[in-house]
């Protein structure tokens, strides 16, 4: 099973921010063993691939590439070619909110935690040749490396600016949360999804509706022009994100797991699951498990 990897520290304090060069050599049979934490991930290849598994899923980055991994999903790195050197960026979603800060820019956050069905992670090295995100992790590495007078500034800016180009090409493919809300109704939308993130399991339309002060008519009429989809369709997403987490993190039934997301029936649980990812639950599982061992390339 995945493992809680916590919270980074340096010098004895959490870090925000970590920044590390990793470089190693093909294995042969190495044996994957997932961890999960709080942090978004970026990885940033700088020569040769590496294979990454994520859940039941596997995927090759290669130099000059990008890839996002979301808070609490499963994963782990294994160097593809003989020589392998890529950057990794961990930092948690909250930096980039200012004390104060409007709807667009929770909405723009919370992006970084939802793994929304469709959403692009891997940004190949012919989408980044024209951007300066080279740059950008170059600066990283030089900053946390060196350690300068406010390099914790510094590097709070480079992940800012690297999620704002992450940010403009998940606007360009009409992904939730970057428009459709006016007025007071972001603060209502932001309200809503703190609920939900915190209730899934048990929740209601009408529920979300009062605890959010209006009518379940203009709760749902606001939800879906924000979020895109109705509200009962993002629960549902919502719930099968953590059963994702659960399956390849405990060793809980699927019936377990079912209830516990908040699924009336297993079977219910067991028909949305495959209809999201193809397989059932236990075959999800498997794969993951498999990965673990060693037995997936």
């Amino acid at each position: 099973m995945a493992f809680d990897e916590g919270l980074a520290t340096r010098n004895g304090i959490p870090l925000p921010i970590q920044c590390i060069r990793m470089q190693g050599s093909y294995r042969r049979n190495r044996p994957v063993s997932q961890h999960y934490h709080d942090y978004t991930e970026l990885l940033f290849g700088l020569a040769g691939s590496a294979r990454v598994y994520t859940g039941g899923t596997t995927c090759l980055l290669n130099e000059g590439e990008l890839l996002l991994i979301h808070p609490h999903e499963p994963h782990d790195v294994h160097a593809a070619s003989e020589s392998c050197t890529y950057i990794v960026i961990k930092f948690l979603p909250k930096i980039l909110l200012a004390g104060e800060h409007t709807y667009p820019t929770y909405g723009y956050t919370l992006l970084l935690t939802e793994k929304t069905v469709g959403k692009q992670c891997l940004f190949r090295r012919k989408e980044l040749t024209s951007s300066d995100l080279p740059a950008r992790f170059a600066s990283l590495m030089e900053e946390w490396e060196g350690e300068r007078f406010g390099y914790e500034l510094s590097l709070r800016a480079d992940v800012i600016h690297i999620f704002l180009y992450i940010l403009r090409r998940w606007q360009e493919s009409n992904l939730p949360l970057a428009t459709g809300v006016v007025g007071g109704q972001g603060e209502m939308i932001s309200r809503a999804l703190a609920y939900v993130r915190a209730n899934y399991a048990d929740l209601t339309e009408n529920s979300a509706a009062a605890a959010c002060g209006v009518s379940r008519t203009y709760f749902s009429r606001c939800f879906k022009r924000a979020m895109k989809v109705g509200f009962a369709a993002y629960v549902n997403e919502v719930r099968l994100r953590e059963a994702e987490r659960l399956l390849l993190t405990t060793e809980k039934s699927v019936t377990e797991i079912a209830e516990e997301v908040g699924f009336s029936t297993a079977s219910y649980f067991i028909g949305q699951f495959r209809a999201l990812h193809g397989v059932t639950p236990h075959r999800y599982r498997e794969a993951g498990l498999q990965a673990r061992d060693g037995q997936a390339e």
